[in-house]
Parts: C-alpha cells; sequence; structure tokens
C-alpha cells in the first residue's frame, strides 16, 4: 500500500497566480497592509494561516484574533469567486491532473490524501473549478494546521487510522520548495511539478520532477518502482 499525497495550488489546479492575487487583496482589505511586494518563501510558514500570522505580528506586533482570521477568509474566497465569475480560464487544472488524481482513486494499491497550505473554503473551491472529487479521500488544511509539516503529517496519520495501516511508501506531489523541504524533514518521497518549467526545484536537488500530468505511464512507473 502507498499513501499519494497531493498539493492543490501549481500541482494540481494551475491556480497560483489568481489565488496570490486574491489572497494580497483580502489582506489589504481585511489589515490595510500592502503585501505585494512580500515573497512567500521568506516567511516561516508557507501557509494561508502562517502568511497571515507572520506578516501581523511583523507588521503590527500583534497575534490576528479569531475574527480577523474569518474576515480575511471572508475577503478570500469572496474575491477567488468573483474571479472565477469574471474568467473561469485562471481557475484551470495542470495539465492531465484530473485523470491522473482520478485513476489512482480507482487503483486499489494507492490511498489518496491532498495536503494543502490553503485555507479550507478557497482549497475546495479550486478543487471544485478543476471537477476533482474528494470523497474517500483523506484531507487536511490551514485551517487546522499552520505549518506545512503538521498539515502533511495530519493526512498520513489520517490514511494510516483509516486503512489501519501503515504505507511502504508515502509519496508527496508538490510545485514549491517549501514542499521539497517538507518532504526532507518528514523523510517522505517528493514528486516535482514544474508547470511554469523554471526548473526551481531540480535546483533545489529534487531527482524527479515533471511539467504536469501528460506521460501518466512514466508516472505509473516510478510509483510502482519498489
Amino acid at each position: 500500500m502507498q499513501f499519494i499525497i497531493f498539493d492543490i495550488d501549481g500541482t494540481l489546479a494551475n491556480t497560483k497566480k489568481v489565488d496570490d492575487k486574491c489572497f494580497i487583496k483580502a489582506f489589504q482589505r481585511t489589515f490595510n497592509i500592502d503585501i505585494t511586494n512580500q515573497k512567500w518563501e521568506d516567511l516561516q510558514n508557507v501557509t494561508d494561516w502562517g502568511i497571515t500570522e507572520e506578516i501581523i505580528q511583523r507588521e503590527k506586533n500583534e497575534t490576528p484574533k479569531k475574527e480577523d482570521y474569518e474576515q480575511m477568509i471572508t475577503h478570500f474566497v469572496a474575491g477567488l469567486q468573483k474571479e472565477k465569475d469574471r474568467d473561469l480560464s485562471q481557475f484551470i487544472e495542470v495539465p492531465g491532473a484530473k485523470d491522473f488524481f482520478h485513476q489512482l482513486k480507482g487503483m486499489k494499491e494507492y490511498k489518496l490524501g491532498v495536503a494543502t497550505g490553503a485555507w479550507e473554503k478557497s482549497a475546495l473551491l479550486k478543487l471544485n473549478a478543476i471537477e476533482i472529487e474528494l470523497s474517500d479521500v483523506c484531507f487536511s488544511n490551514s485551517n487546522y494546521h499552520k505549518s506545512r509539516e503538521a498539515i502533511t503529517l495530519d493526512v498520513i496519520t489520517q490514511l494510516t487510522n483509516k486503512h489501519q495501516h501503515k504505507a511502504a511508501r508515502i509519496i508527496y506531489f508538490g510545485d514549491g520548495e517549501w514542499d521539497f523541504k517538507t518532504c526532507q524533514k518528514l523523510g517522505i518521497e517528493f514528486i516535482g511539478i514544474d508547470v511554469e518549467n523554471d526548473g526551481k526545484l531540480k535546483e533545489l536537488g529534487a531527482q524527479t520532477v515533471f511539467e504536469d500530468y501528460s506521460n501518466p505511464t512514466k508516472m505509473l512507473e516510478i510509483l510502482n518502482q519498489n
């Protein structure tokens, strides 16, 4: 049995640009802080919760309250929905992602999870837009944990408890350097998705990187390796 875990933005959904745009607008509206030039990789926890907390602590010397997060999420999801209604082409799959995901879902040797740094409502909106169904898929997100490591471990724990069996292999599909580093910290395998074809994951040391899911046969060969 293998646990196969996917990130969302840049991995399943080619939504990083619209996600960043709406996050920045929602942050400005909620906290009156312009984070246009903020580089996510410079922050400790590259999750919606972690980003919000760290910037508010830095800029206002305080920790956001529950109602602050709720307002931020409301503005953010509303912005995403508005952009989705305006231009659905901003919410497309990474080529081949939907078919590959559902192909694995139908194979008994693979048990799937989704571990994303996004908040739950925004994550589900994006998955819905690319027609990826999470029934029977373990799922964790930034509503429950601040760090990528905790989110990923949550999914692994859910999968282990659900199937009452430890995995022979755990493989994480991700696109960001934070995904790669999380897998290194947790000691799990990493397969990179480089939809922008910028080579950053290879530069970091990722051994297995695909531009998209247009070669599912090759991907399955890697998953079937002992």
